[in-house]
């Protein structure tokens, strides 16, 4: 993928960049490797606890099946905006973060971000090592630790393989999503009252719940979304790598949830791997067993993701605090250290967790994540409409600063106009006990937290800022050497 292998030995095939700008003459890629990459990303097991939470909380099939739609929807648009930014910038997501945050100011957005990585291949071990006892092959811990493994070894060699690998898992998915879904259609496995949308079958609170939950957990992407278009060409059309990043994202992520909804909406009693497992069954003997493998594979596919971008944002912060030489050797150390401590987590944490902790965890991020998707956005889109210098954001004395206390400041302001419209298991907010129990806070925050933003930036003066941008990135590409 990069002029930087110059080998084709084995270790020769590891990326070597990380957090360094990608320069022209490395960039290439497919737009439909976008939607790939997200599809089978998003499309695993991890995905159907989020669509059984709508039944948890009380609501039928059919209008759980919208809230997932609805709450989707509403978490693509943002995640498929931040991968206009990798080719743009030819930088990873977050190292993004410092000209609305500063270098120390964004310390608090990456460590927000890296306990999301973390926890994601804590959880999707565990699945996975639940998984694997569910088809009879061995203990939970064990096969977590395995697939942990598996999953470190996809992070070290990088973009190039993570790409490969989640391309031919789509491929996969999309062939036994079709058979399942015909499969119970064919077999009239949910009975007719469980699509019933009329009005007495609506309840507004378990509705936001979902619809929150669904777009929480898509939101959750929006941390590492440029982190695998960075090597796009820097020419690549913000209409079409929206457009295929949108698709593999909405897709993937909703079809595992509506099976996750299904499932549990039919089996409200059994755990929801062991749902999919009878579900697919009914389709025909074996399938259920296929169905998990493949669905295991995504989830495989997303941990080491995780464990990719974990790497990239322990660099990040490093290289704030002290400059770091982003070397091959920073990267496998940083992703050994990010994947073998989640691993070991997962195979140790209660497997109950979904029942438990899941939704909390979910609406917990969506309180974190939309004052700061708002804000890194709206400086993109509005504030500095994607003039940037990437040689200030690595300057110790950049124009970027230490502290920007213009997006600190709306990120604050805004998380604190959103508590009153919080729920959680030991907090009700006075604006929700007044909705009646309904959860808005996601909804408020992430238009208050960009137009907050946009107004404190009024008064800087972006003239003279692009001038200095335009003479600082002078014959950047030229400059941008190879690092081993």
């Amino acid at each position: 993928m990069t002029s930087t292998r110059t080998d084709s030995s084995l270790m020769g095939q590891i990326e070597t960049r990380s957090i360094d700008y990608v320069p022209s003459h490395e960039r290439k890629g497919r737009l439909t490797d976008q939607a790939t990459i997200w599809f089978a990303g998003s499309a695993h097991l991890l995905s159907m606890a989020t669509g059984a939470i709508g039944i948890w909380a009380g609501l039928n099939l059919g209008w759980t099946l919208v809230a997932l739609a609805v709450g989707t929807v509403i978490g693509t648009a943002p995640v498929s905006a931040h991968a206009t930014q990798g080719p743009h910038l030819g930088l990873p997501q977050l190292v993004q973060s410092r000209p609305q945050f500063g270098r120390y100011g964004a310390l608090a957005i990456w460590l927000m971000a890296l306990i999301v990585y973390w926890g994601y291949v804590v959880f999707g071990g565990n699945m996975l090592g639940a998984t694997a006892e569910q088809l009879g092959v061995g203990s939970a811990p064990i096969w977590a630790i395995i697939t942990g493994l598996v999953a470190v070894v996809l992070a070290i060699f990088g973009y190039q393989w993570l790409h490969v690998v989640q391309r031919w898992i789509s491929i996969a998915l999309i062939v036994v999503l079709v058979i399942y879904v015909f499969g119970l259609a064919a077999g009239g496995v949910i009975p007719a009252s469980a699509w019933d949308l009329s009005a007495g079958t609506f309840q507004i609170a378990p509705f936001f719940i979902q619809v929150s939950a669904a777009a929480a957990y898509q939101l959750s992407w929006a941390f590492f979304v440029s982190d695998y278009s960075r090597y796009m060409p820097a020419d690549t059309p913000k209409g079409k790598i929206i457009t295929w990043t949108s698709l593999g994202l909405f897709f993937g992520v909703f079809s595992f949830e509506a099976i996750g909804a299904v499932c549990t909406a039919v089996l409200p009693d059994e755990y929801v791997i062991s749902a999919l497992a009878l579900t697919a069954d009914g389709v025909f003997a074996g399938l259920g067993t296929i169905m998990l493998i493949i669905g295991g594979a995504g989830l495989l596919g997303l941990m080491a993701m995780c464990i990719y971008g974990g790497s990239l944002t322990i660099i990040t912060a490093m290289d704030s605090l002290r400059k770091v030489l982003p070397t091959r050797q920073v990267r496998i150390w940083t992703i050994l250290l990010v994947g073998l401590t989640s691993t070991y987590a997962g195979a140790y944490m209660p497997a109950d967790y979904l029942n438990t902790s899941f939704w909390t965890i979910l609406v917990v991020l969506s309180y974190l994540m939309a004052p700061w998707t708002a804000i890194n956005l709206t400086d993109f889109f509005l504030v500095r409409r994607g003039h940037y210098s990437i040689r200030e954001m690595f300057s110790s004395a950049g124009i970027y600063g230490n502290w920007n206390m213009r997006g600190i400041v709306a990120y604050l302001v805004t998380f604190a106009i959103m508590i009153p419209f919080m729920i959680l298991p030991f907090y009700t907010g006075p604006v929700a006990t007044a909705l009646g129990g309904v959860d808005i806070a996601f909804f408020v925050g992430i238009p208050v937290g960009g137009i907050l933003y946009w107004v404190l930036c009024l008064s800087m003066d972006m003239k003279a800022e692009r001038a200095i941008v335009d003479k600082a990135d002078a014959n950047l590409d030229r400059d941008a050497m190879p690092i081993s």
